[in-house]
């Protein structure tokens, strides 16, 4: 049976149009540890002292968000592991990236625009590996 639905949850409401509903997590906390096979995941972080996450996704996409964190002093690492996934980092503009990423038949990438500055800005390390899938920042 086709059906379509209309998520409300209070931070980005759509119409999507599926035979299965995207689960969505919240977190506040310093860390998380979540995995997606099979469907989609949106994955929200609230943290005002985020140290750590990892994202396993088989088969799916995920998109995490963390405009709305805040990095530890000492930054931040997420481990990725996915095949044939997609998965998307959304991240404030003004925090630094570095991408240890293994990619296999895979794409890689950051897309967004970073202001320059001379101050330390907190610092955001993406680690893991992607097997035919793609991984993108922006």
């Amino acid at each position: 049976m086709h059906t379509k639905a209309t998520a409300t949850t209070g931070w980005n409401d759509y119409d999507y149009d599926d035979d299965f509903e995207l689960e969505r997590i919240a977190t506040v906390g310093d860390g998380f540890e979540r995995g997606a096979a099979l469907h989609g995941l949106r994955i929200r972080v609230q943290a005002q002292a985020f140290r750590s996450g990892r994202v396993t996704a088989v088969l799916s996409g995920v998109t995490l968000d963390l405009r709305d964190a805040a990095l530890a002093p000492e930054g931040a690492t997420i481990h990725v592991q996915s095949a044939l996934s997609g998965i998307d980092i959304l991240v404030p503009p003004d925090w630094d990236i570095t991408c240890d990423v293994d990619a296999i038949c895979s794409g890689v990438g950051e897309r967004r625009r970073a202001p320059k500055s001379a101050e330390p800005r907190p610092r955001l390390r993406i680690a893991g590996m992607v097997v035919a899938g793609g991984l993108s920042v922006r």
